[in-house]
């Protein structure tokens, strides 16, 4: 029973603080996470205020970026995508691709809507650029025993030089048709978003455009 008493002693010892611990790490998650929805509560208040309009536009993208957390954002970007629901998922997948977008604007400089910044032609270029240059890059592999035993060929011949080139020239074409594909799938990943966005997003509709709806219907 002592034995027992003196076991339990120690694992009490042990296990106490460990739980305390967790129990606190908990506790501190909880109320951060809790500050953070009230501060986000508090930045969506500020971002939808009547007076924002008339601040600067640093001011305004400061807001935008502490709003989504994000500091590629924009206030005229943000503000085309508050009327979305779902407009943090949005937003995360827009700055994704924002490198290849264009954004379209009205006379007064509102950002109305998205569409892709290249032609089509860049991304078949681009494809065919990676397919030839992998391809090329890709040849002392495919022969590899004969092209080791050209290099030594040179090496006995004492051009040093011309192995370096032989090494440097098909590094080279991969590392550019590396380039190619990560075009090719950042305009495929922009295609994606542009088709999702425009098919699956729903646009809230305004108290005005409600109003008009509704002065529609009755006419």
């Amino acid at each position: 029973m002592e034995t027992l008493l003196k076991i339990g002693g120690v694992l009490a010892v042990l296990v106490v603080p460990i739980l305390l611990s967790i129990l606190n790490n908990r506790l501190a998650h909880l109320k951060h996470t809790k500050e953070s929805k009230a501060e986000a509560l508090k930045l969506a208040d500020e971002f939808e205020a009547e007076g924002l309009e008339n601040r600067s536009t640093l001011y305004k993208d400061r807001l935008a970026k502490s709003l989504f957390n994000n500091d590629a954002l924009t206030y005229s970007e943000a503000k085309f995508f508050v009327d979305y629901e779902d407009a943090d998922f949005w937003v995360k997948e827009f700055v994704k691709s924002r490198g290849m977008l264009k954004l379209e604007r009205d006379d007064d400089g509102t950002v109305i809507g998205l569409k892709r910044k290249s032609h089509w032609i860049y991304f078949i270029f681009n494809f065919i650029g990676y397919c030839a240059c992998v391809s090329i890059g890709l040849i002392p592999f495919v022969i590899m025993n004969k092209y080791f035993q050209i290099m030594v060929d040179f090496y006995g011949k004492g051009m040093p030089l011309v192995i370096v080139l032989m090494i440097a020239i098909p590094a080279l074409f991969l590392v550019v048709g590396y380039l190619c594909l990560r075009y090719t799938e950042k305009y495929a990943s922009c295609g994606i978003f542009l088709h999702d966005f425009y098919t699956v997003a729903f646009k809230i509709k305004s108290s005005e455009e409600k109003n008009d709806s509704e002065v529609d219907a009755a006419a």
